[in-house]
């Protein structure tokens, strides 16, 4: 009788097959989503929430001080997927979710040069899966980030304008008043000159 084989340990598995294994899971958890197109307000929605919700200082080291944010602007304008297939790794949501996991990365490492041949690794694909969570959770991949459109009556356009035009004449009513201030004031000092 033969006997089965064993099982490998975790810790006996290597690093480049366990590393594997890890990315194995954020594909296999996108391959369970309908991944749309994604549009400019979104991504760039999207972007920031995430960096708000991971990029906080409390996880990288002593060194880092402020938010991602302050040190690393993300371009969420490469991320616009409007044609073509959505689901591809190099565009739309999975390339958002692939680069921004990246970037967090990097600050979590505190920027480091040498980190850039350890871009790939399993904390950083654990990250990864844990902002695809974030975003499947978020239910982002159903809209929930897109403008809501408000459609408004004639009466409704005519209001809103109004209310636009009124705010802009207090404004304006506001530098004019100012404006006078200061020429009372200069026109003092120039009659008090012209009078030595």
């Amino acid at each position: 009788m033969t006997t089965p084989p064993q099982v490998p340990e975790w810790s006996e598995i290597p690093y480049p097959i366990k590393m594997k294994l890890k990315y194995d899971e954020v594909n296999n958890l996108w391959d369970q989503q309908t991944i749309p197109y994604i549009t400019r307000f979104e991504a760039k929605r999207a972007v920031k929430l995430i960096c708000n919700k991971f990029g906080k200082p409390k996880f990288a080291p002593p060194t880092i001080r402020y938010p991602i944010s302050r040190y690393r602007n993300i371009w969420w304008d490469t991320f616009i997927c409007l044609s073509g297939d959505p689901t591809t790794m190099r565009r739309g949501w999975r390339e958002l979710v692939h680069q921004t996991s990246h970037s967090i990365y990097k600050y979590y490492s505190g920027f480091k040069k040498r980190q850039r041949k350890y871009e790939h690794s399993i904390q950083q694909a654990e990250l990864e899966l844990e902002i695809l969570k974030f975003v499947i959770s978020k239910n982002w991949l159903n809209g929930v980030l897109k403008p809501k459109v408000v459609i408004l009556s004639k009466d409704e356009k005519r209001n809103k304008k109004l209310e636009h035009y009124q705010k802009l004449i207090s404004k304006w009513q506001t530098k004019l008043k100012l404006a006078n201030t200061f020429i009372r004031k200069y026109n003092k000092k120039v009659k008090y000159l012209n009078k030595q």
